[in-house]
């Protein structure tokens, strides 16, 4: 056990840098910005996390399956390169677009769009090249680009603080964006240095399956942001902005565990698609093997928030934040779910079910159409907090019934 443990060292010190990073980022932020700047930049934050998910989609999960199998290797980097850059660079001409739609109101100057859409490059960017290096198995070189990330980022933090001046969410935008420059260029370096051109037949191959065969993808994205958001960007008309300041401030306290697992799921979701092409039985196998120390160790957190859920928000917030331990304890029975049926999710990427991937998204947005004015109105945050459950249950029982129509056997998950 110890040596397994000693192995995953790199991968632990890694989610440790990134998430850790992260989290004490937007504490400092809440902190130094003000409710109202930090308003526009949680804003702007939940729309770049959509078009991270449309990126995601399009390249980062289809090259989650593909990479361990890829024959012209690669050439198949240089063409995931290629498609995130040109991705990239769409975002940007339409942001910089609809911007200039209205040429009387822009002024570069005093608007965060110029600083937010160079920070937005940035951001895209480096996720690529760290779930690149988690999917491959090069975990140190993801760990090396995140701790330069992490200097760099609180090291012009720090600056900023010195100058004594008064600075403003534009300012931050240009030292997050420019915090990732220095880890953007070595990790350029790294994964440049073997490219190769792909032919015709090569570059068809893989651009239908990022583009066409991905598609599913790129919509329950779409569909799973908005599911995901509803509740809570709603909660602030039809309860106040009390309520979206609450489960605003919830949801971050949750951040580590949605950046862990997503990094479990970058450096995991691989070996699982290596282990499925051996056979079914094996990959049944691999997935205790790979995810239930996880599992384990992140519903321990998790009882540890539901039992000093008061303790937490005095300490992380301050005493306001208190009468709210109910709506703590609500987001942890929903991470449980998460984290109990996060197998299944798995195994419906892995065998490639994308169709179903997006159907049950669906199912679960329209859920969230018809029922968010109801529940919110009624049961307030709680109602909130119910919704979001429900959803993740819609989710669970959906994939369960195309698991089983496809004649998998969900069980040997947990017991194989």
């Amino acid at each position: 056990m110890s040596i397994r443990l000693f192995k995953k060292l790199p991968l632990l010190l890694e989610q440790s840098v990134f998430s850790g990073t992260g989290f004490m980022i937007n504490i400092a932020l809440v902190k130094l910005l003000g409710l109202e700047q930090y308003g526009i930049l949680a804003s702007l934050i939940i729309f770049s996390h959509l078009l991270l998910s449309i990126s995601q989609a399009l390249v980062i999960q289809p090259m989650q399956v593909h990479i361990s199998k890829a024959k012209a290797f690669y050439s198949y980097r240089f063409i995931l390169l290629g498609l995130q850059l040109s991705l990239i660079l769409f975002y940007l001409i339409v942001i910089m677009g609809i911007s200039l739609a209205d040429f009387t109101s822009v002024d570069f100057g005093q608007a965060p769009l110029l600083p937010f859409t160079l920070y937005l490059a940035t951001f895209i960017l480096f996720d690529f090249y760290r779930k690149y290096f988690l999917a491959t198995g090069r975990v140190t070189t993801a760990l090396i680009i995140g701790m330069i990330y992490s200097a760099s980022t609180v090291s012009l933090l720090l600056l900023t603080l010195s100058n004594q001046s008064t600075e403003t969410l534009t300012t931050y935008l240009y030292v997050l964006m420019a915090g990732y420059l220095p880890a953007l260029t070595v990790a350029s370096v790294v994964y440049c240095q073997a490219l190769a051109l792909p032919g015709k037949d090569t570059l068809i191959k893989y651009l239908k399956i990022h583009l066409i065969d991905g598609q599913w993808l790129l919509y329950a994205a779409v569909v799973q942001w908005f599911s995901g958001n509803l509740y809570v960007m709603m909660s602030g008309l039809l309860i106040g902005i009390e309520a979206l300041g609450v489960l605003r401030f919830i949801q971050s306290l949750f951040g580590l565990i949605n950046i862990l697992l997503q990094t479990i799921e970058n450096y995991v979701l691989p070996q699982l698609s290596r282990a499925y092409q051996v056979s079914l039985q094996h990959s049944y196998q691999a997935f205790q093997k790979s995810l239930g120390a996880y599992q384990l160790a992140i519903l321990g957190g998790l009882a540890l928030l539901f039992f000093f859920a008061e303790e937490v928000l005095r300490l992380a917030g301050s005493a306001e934040f208190v009468p709210y331990a109910y709506v703590l304890r609500g987001m942890v029975f929903l991470y449980v779910i998460i984290i109990v049926a996060y197998p299944i999710r798995l195994l419906i990427r892995i065998t490639e079910l994308n169709k179903s991937y997006f159907a049950a998204y669906l199912i679960s947005f329209l859920f969230s159409l018809l029922s968010y004015q109801f529940l919110l109105t009624h049961f307030g945050v709680t109602g909130a907090v119910l919704g979001l459950i429900i959803n993740q249950l819609i989710l669970q029982a959906t994939w369960l019934i195309v698991l089983h129509k496809n004649q998998f056997n969900v069980w040997k998950l947990y017991t194989s």
